[in-house]
């Protein structure tokens, strides 16, 4: 289900009806924020012949098919989950040219051929340069739907080649909404605390469920205050709990943007700076948990000194 977005989803609807849809659609904006819902959402609208905002009904033929993964006219393109490009998490280039028959077609059932890219982010530069081809010579009536994080990364000729539609990170209440349905596997409790931490992105603490956020807060709280650390580097220590060190990851970066927004000193900043690449490194990097949760703690302590 596709949820906010409003404005964006009009913009498609309006040029579909316009009869003058573009071929590719660039879908930019910060991860988490349902860019690849949005993907999901517009192609469906395609493949169905549905015009409105809402969601296309399950029972849909076409989203039945979709569900399925067994509709002739939908691909979806995203990093193998093992073998080739798997290691790096890559789109590699015998994926793209795995598609020529299917792009190169036209609809079987539908009114329109989909291809939804997850993200095009994830295409090394032999790759992007096979996939620009496509999107040069593209088949009538096939639509490419490009989910990115970081449009400007990507070669300025896929760029010129597409329609840019910014997607924007969600209210407040419409995170609520994402969390509190599915089965997303948090508590009634924990809601509140996922809520500020995602800052309008709720993909991205999907996977802290369990997590104890408050449990964290509570435990930074003392840390700030010139408590110990070494419970916080215990508890993250265990393998099962990547959920919790992956929030903790999150959540200190947060605390010192808050805090630095409440009383802007350079030492601050500076502090948020080393947590932020504390942050991007530590499971890149596979750095050891629990020198990870005392590095971030002794960042706070230093924070909660100033």
């Amino acid at each position: 289900m596709l949820i906010g977005h409003a404005q964006p989803r009009q913009m498609f609807l309006d040029a579909l009806g316009s009869g003058r849809l573009h071929h590719a659609w660039l879908l930019a904006g910060p991860k988490g924020i349902g860019k690849r819902a949005f993907a999901d959402w517009a192609a469906l609208k395609l493949l169905s012949g549905g015009t409105g905002p809402g969601d296309t009904p399950a029972d849909d033929p076409a989203a039945q098919l979709v569900a399925a993964g067994s509709h002739p006219d939908h691909r979806i393109l995203t990093p193998p989950l093992e073998g080739k490009g798997s290691a790096t998490e890559s789109i590699v280039i015998d994926q793209v040219r795995a598609l020529a028959d299917f792009l190169h077609s036209y609809p079987a059932i539908a009114g329109w051929r989909t291809l939804i890219v997850d993200s095009i982010d994830d295409m090394n530069p032999n790759t992007a340069n096979a996939f620009l081809k496509e999107l040069e010579e593209p088949r009538q009536k096939t639509v490419y739907l490009l989910v990115s994080h970081a449009p400007a990364r990507l070669l300025p000729t896929i760029r010129s080649r597409c329609r840019m539609l910014r997607l924007f990170p969600l209210a407040d209440a419409e995170v609520r909404q994402v969390l509190d349905g599915g089965d997303n596997g948090f508590g009634a409790a924990e809601v509140d605390s996922m809520v500020a931490l995602a800052r309008g992105a709720p993909g991205s603490v999907v996977a802290f469920a369990g997590a104890d956020i408050a449990g964290l807060d509570k435990a930074l709280d003392r840390i700030a205050a010139g408590g110990d650390a070494a419970a916080l580097a215990r508890s993250v220590q265990p393998q099962a709990a990547g959920p919790k060190l992956q929030a903790l990851l999150a959540l200190v970066p947060q605390r010192l943007a808050l805090a630095a927004r409440r009383n802007p000193d350079p030492r601050l900043l500076d502090l948020h700076a080393e947590a932020e690449g504390l942050a991007r490194d530590a499971v890149r990097l596979a750095y050891d948990r629990a020198q990870v949760a005392m590095a971030l703690a002794d960042i706070v302590a230093r924070a909660g000194r100033i």
